[in-house]
């Protein structure tokens, strides 16, 4: 069987399941003895000489290994493999002796029907067992998938798109991100072409809500952006030279006039003021004109993944006094400022407004170079070159210099930090000891604290080999010092 089912869709299956019981009635070995000979696998473990002994240990006696480890262990291929072995691992999941409960395995059908459609595949009844189905994995006719549709379907009039995400919200009883969808005036804003990510169209599909519920939402805008932008990707099945890259949330007042403003600013005030920056994390301004601004929500969206926020402005900033308070805001509060410059950064007044905010408070300036080069006193400045580059690779750019430079080094090593002690899974804790690794040297106060988060945080210390790099790293630590 051919391999198209994509690594996105790989990645949307995972995320569906993950709160599943996989096993159903089962326990892991006799599950995955239906599908693998588990003793002819090899074992990752110097003291075991088969998969079947792997899972025991790791598994049966001491749990030390991640709920959906199976999709990340290269022996099952379910990660990179053929596409009939996910298909057969997808309907075991089904199977009669596996599960009973018919209104979970409907809900579980139609989860993961609805994300192998955009690939070819559908799981079918092919066979019963005592009245019950049995499902097996089908190839669909192109003609039976319909049209191809992208973002691009959508530049004139993206209400059908943000009506069907409404309706799949309201089915999954999201009543939040329901709300936002049902009241929200959307604008799917058509990109430049960019050649950056390896020539790509990217989307913005940005949500104008009334004020009341913006500030209702809260610290709740960026989970609910991300779960729309999810729905968006499983509805649109079209190439991925043309797809919605974000999604951004913003409130009606940020559309008005200034005189609408002047009326709205004592009610505003009133209410509790969203917050920019995720607590904890790094605050990095990222500096760029109106033309670029998927590219930004993109590194910013990548950026997150280092702990560090991204404050990112997605529309030109006009004469709105609250508006204004509020770039000023996150100029005032700021570790660091990205700047991508661009053919036209010089041309733009606020960009520049910006930089020389950032310079005469002596916050550093990172330029980051795309089809120009830095300009005035940031000609002086060491900058990184974006031009070819993916996001992911200037994002980790931006990581490693904000890492070793004197001035944000503290500041980004206390965020690391941070993240580490929330450690909410052993797959986060594995990350987060991977980030601090690449520190040159961390403080003594940060390691002690380091050292407190694997004793006390049970996803640090019951993780996988977690607590052995915590205990090198210190080593190596202070042994710079």
């Amino acid at each position: 069987m051919a391999r198209k089912i994509t690594e996105v869709t790989r990645r949307d299956i995972r995320e569906s399941l993950s709160s599943l019981n996989l096993w159903g009635r089962l326990d892991e070995i006799d599950f995955l003895c239906r599908l693998y000979d588990l003793d002819a696998l090899p074992s990752h473990d110097s003291r075991f000489q088969s998969a079947r002994q792997d899972i025991a240990q790791h598994r049966l006696a001491n749990n030390d290994w991640d709920d959906d480890w199976i999709f990340h262990d290269d022996r099952f291929e379910l990660k990179d493999g053929d596409d009939s072995v996910l298909l057969r691992f997808l309907a075991e999941l089904l199977h009669p002796v596996v599960r009973s409960d018919q209104e979970e395995i409907a809900s579980i059908l139609r989860v993961l029907n609805g994300l192998l459609a955009p690939d070819g595949y559908r799981l079918v009844v092919k066979d019963h067992m005592s009245g019950r189905p049995i499902y097996k994995a089908v190839e669909i006719p192109p003609e039976a998938l319909g049209p191809r549709v992208t973002a691009k379907h959508f530049t004139k009039d993206v209400r059908p798109l943000v009506a069907t995400v409404a309706r799949l919200a309201e089915l999954d009883g999201s009543r939040l991100e329901q709300e936002v969808l049902r009241t929200a005036e959307p604008r799917l804003e058509e990109p430049e072409y960019d050649n950056w990510d390896g020539g790509t169209y990217y989307y913005t599909l940005s949500l104008i809500v009334p004020v009341d519920l913006f500030a209702r939402l809260g610290d709740q805008v960026r989970p609910i952006e991300e779960q729309i932008g999810k729905r968006i990707t499983g509805v649109l099945r079209g190439p991925d030279r043309h797809h919605v890259s974000a999604v951004v949330i913003q409130p009606s007042l940020l559309t008005r006039t200034s005189a609408e403003l002047a009326d709205v600013v004592v009610a505003r005030s009133e209410r509790p003021i969203p917050q920019f920056w995720a607590p904890g994390q790094f605050r990095l301004f990222i500096s760029h004109v109106t033309s670029f601004k998927q590219r930004a929500t993109a590194l910013r969206h990548e950026l997150s993944r280092y702990h560090i926020t991204g404050f990112v402005a997605h529309e030109t900033i006009d004469p709105g006094e609250l508006w204004q308070r509020e770039i000023e805001a996150a100029l005032r509060s700021m570790h660091a400022m990205a700047a991508l410059i661009t053919p036209d950064f010089h041309v733009s007044n606020w960009t520049d407004q910006e930089i020389g905010w950032a310079l005469g408070s002596g916050v550093y300036v990172l330029p980051v170079q795309r089809g120009a080069d830095p300009y005035g006193f940031l000609g002086e400045v060491q900058g990184i070159q974006g031009m070819g580059k993916k996001v992911p690779e200037v994002a980790d750019e931006i990581f490693m210099t904000l890492l070793r430079l004197p001035a944000t080094s503290d500041a980004l090593l206390e965020a690391l930090v941070v993240g580490f002690e929330r450690s909410g899974s052993y797959r986060e804790a594995r990350e987060n000891i991977a980030l601090l690794e690449r520190a040159r040297s961390i403080p003594e106060s940060l390691l002690r604290r380091i050292e407190v988060a694997a004793r006390s945080n049970q996803q640090v210390a019951e993780s996988q080999g977690v607590v052995e790099r915590v205990e090198k790293l210190v080593r190596a630590s202070k042994g710079k010092a």
